[in-house]
C-alpha cells in the first residue's frame, strides 16, 4: 500500500512537472512608492519616488521649498511610507513689538529687557517719540549689544 502511494505521488510530480512555474518574487517587490507632497513648495503635486527614497529627494522632486518654509520640525533623511501626506509647514509669524506704543508688559517680553529697562522706554517715549529704531539705544541700558539682540523683535 504504502508503495502504490508513493508510486502514485511519484507519477503526479512527474506529469505536473512541465505545468510548475518558478516565480521570481523580485518581480513582485515594490520599486517604486507614490506621496503627496503640499504646504511650503514650490509645486506641491503628487510625486512617484524610488522605494528607499527620503523626504530631502521628495522636496526636491517639488521644486524644492519656499522662503517661507519651516524646516526645523523635519527630518529629511526620514523615510516615506508609500501612499504618505508630507505638508511643510510654513514659518510662524512673529509678532513685533512697537515701541512706540508696547506696554510694560509687551517691552517686558523682549529678551534681556526688563521691567526697569521696559519702564525706561516709556518715559523716553513720553518726551520723545521714537522716529527710528536704533533711536532704543538712547534709552539707558540699551547698548548697541542689547539693540542688535532685540532689533528683529521691533517695530515703531
Amino acid at each position: 500500500m504504502k508503495k502504490t502511494v508513493f508510486f502514485l505521488f511519484l507519477l503526479f510530480i512527474v506529469v505536473t512537472y512541465e505545468q510548475i512555474e518558478v516565480i521570481d518574487m523580485n518581480d513582485y517587490k515594490i520599486q517604486q512608492k507614490t506621496v503627496e507632497i503640499k504646504g511650503e513648495v514650490q509645486k506641491p503635486g503628487v510625486y512617484t519616488l524610488d522605494i528607499h527614497d527620503t523626504l530631502e529627494i521628495a522636496i526636491k522632486k517639488s521644486g524644492g521649498i519656499t522662503s517661507e518654509a519651516d524646516l526645523s520640525s523635519i527630518n529629511l533623511t526620514s523615510d516615506i511610507e508609500n501612499n504618505s501626506v508630507i505638508v511643510v509647514p510654513k514659518k510662524a509669524e512673529q509678532m513685533l513689538i512697537s515701541i512706540n506704543s508696547a506696554s510694560l508688559d509687551e517691552l517686558d517680553m523682549l529678551p534681556g529687557i526688563g521691567p526697569g529697562i521696559a519702564q525706561r522706554i516709556i518715559e523716553y517715549r513720553e518726551k520723545f517719540q521714537f522716529q527710528k529704531l536704533e533711536d532704543l539705544m538712547e534709552v539707558k541700558g540699551i547698548g548697541e549689544k542689547m539693540f542688535l539682540k532685540i532689533k528683529d523683535k521691533l517695530s515703531l
